[in-house]
Parts: structure tokens; C-alpha cells; sequence
């Protein structure tokens, strides 16, 4: 299992969700969610990023009334948007 750091999203906006991120971008890749959510799932990769100067874990969650997959950061006392402070790409 390697570990990668997410460096952008991506954000949908689709259907008034404004806080959707339909991608991010690992390395020079951008890879779409549900890649990284099966990678996460899967037990094929860890992601993480840098969110006030410390390095936090990402996991895939799903959304309690749509079952929908989604990102967010491995608690820690970190804002679950921690990752929409990213550059968008």
C-alpha cells in the first residue's frame, strides 16, 4: 500500500451541492472520487494532505441517506471541508 498526498480538487456543483468535489489531483494526475474512494476502500492506497502545516489522513465515507461515497479528513479535531481548502484545479 503506498501513500499519496492529494494537492487540488476539483468541485462539482451539480444539483446545488456546493461542497461536492467531483475529483482531486495527485502528482500531475487527476484522478475522479469514486477512483479514489475504491483505491481507499480497497485497500490499495492512503491519501492525505497538508492542512494547517500537519499532514491528515483522507478516508472515503458514505453519506447517510443517498449511500454515496464521499471524501473527507480522518478526524483529528480538523474540519470535515479541510479538503476544500485546496487549490482548484
Amino acid at each position: 500500500m503506498a501513500d499519496y498526498e492529494i494537492t487540488g480538487i476539483r468541485q462539482g456543483g451539480v444539483d446545488g451541492r456546493l461542497h461536492h468535489i467531483e475529483a482531486v489531483k495527485v502528482g500531475e494526475s487527476l484522478f475522479l472520487v469514486d477512483q479514489i474512494v475504491a483505491w481507499i476502500e480497497g485497500g490499495v492506497h492512503r491519501f492525505w494532505i497538508w492542512f494547517q502545516e500537519e499532514k491528515v489522513g483522507i478516508v472515503a465515507l458514505s453519506h447517510g441517506s443517498s449511500r454515496r461515497f464521499y471524501l473527507t479528513v480522518d478526524g483529528g479535531g480538523f474540519p470535515p471541508i479541510a479538503l476544500l481548502s485546496l487549490p482548484r484545479v
